[in-house]
């Protein structure tokens, strides 16, 4: 609470302030003098540095259009509990989907919202690891059936490469797929603790579906690892799906926002057009 100031301790202070405001600068003007004394054009070099003056002209368009909304709002960004965070960056995530969808802006534009925002959260490897994935190894078929639901987010992807005991040594992963012929399908199993699939982005709570990385395994000879498309959790309660054992891995240093998850697979069983197959044919026989 303030109090009055007397005018005998107004007077005694005035020297010292007198003395220290002297050789004050003021930020900006300090900024706005140095690059007046610039031997180039600052704003030139903004352009060069950032892509040009439509991008960065752009850039600034988005900024505006984002301040005005409360799901890009930063003002509580470290003052949030873990949980608080998954939130606000989720609604965020879906505030530029929304967005992008609306107006038909490109994923470039997309992409501009996000850095923007700076607020990773469940959505990040759906955009950055599942669909680019399926377009990049899915065949035609594959992609006409996949994607559509991708854009909609009436599914939500994540990458499931990664393992507890190896990393990204992907020749080294222990997840197995084993072809049935008689049902053409594919049995998915982590036959071992360090065959977890561990620390996937969105897989702790948001994903529904994951292109898993594994062993295939056509009559006891392992053809290394493929890319098969597994699905995580019920579209009707996002529960996980029998033979699924997801969850979260628990908190991190950093990117509290992103749902890192664990994720191991008992005997599920998939269908055979499961498995990416643009460089990759299986057949029935």
């Amino acid at each position: 609470m303030s109090r009055p100031v007397d005018e005998r301790t107004r007077q005694l202070q005035a020297p010292s302030t007198a003395l220290v405001t002297k050789h004050a600068e003021d930020p900006v003007q300090d900024l706005a003098n140095e690059r007046k004394r610039a031997s180039f054009s600052s704003q030139e070099l903004c352009y060069f540095l950032n892509g040009g003056k439509e991008k960065v002209e752009r850039r600034a368009q988005f900024a505006e259009v984002l301040s005005k909304t409360s799901w890009a709002s930063k003002e509580q960004q470290y003052f949030h509990t873990r949980e608080e965070e998954y939130v606000h960056n989720l609604r965020c995530s879906l505030g530029i989907w929304q967005k992008m969808t609306s107006e038909k802006l490109s994923m470039d534009d997309g992409l501009m919202m996000r850095t923007l925002a700076d607020s990773p959260g469940g959505l990040e490897l759906h955009i950055g690891m599942f669909m680019p994935t399926i377009m990049s190894q899915g065949d035609a078929e594959q992609q006409a059936k996949w994607i559509p639901p991708c854009l909609n987010l009436q599914i939500i992807g994540t990458y499931a490469q990664t393992e507890l005991g190896h990393g990204t040594f992907v020749r080294g992963l222990e997840t197995t797929a084993t072809y049935d012929s008689a049902s053409q399908e594919f049995i998915l199993h982590s036959p071992t603790l360090t065959s977890t699939k561990w620390w996937p982005g969105g897989m702790g709570k948001t994903a529904t579906h994951a292109v898993v990385m594994a062993r295939l395994i056509l009559g006891g000879k392992d053809h290394g690892p493929h890319a098969f498309i597994v699905q995580l959790r019920s579209l009707a309660d996002h529960m996980p799906m029998p033979g699924i054992t997801v969850g979260d891995i628990g908190p991190k240093f950093g990117f509290g926002g992103v749902d890192n998850g664990f994720m191991r697979m008992d005997h599920v069983r998939i269908p055979r057009a499961n498995m990416m197959s643009r460089f990759s044919k299986f057949s029935p026989d």
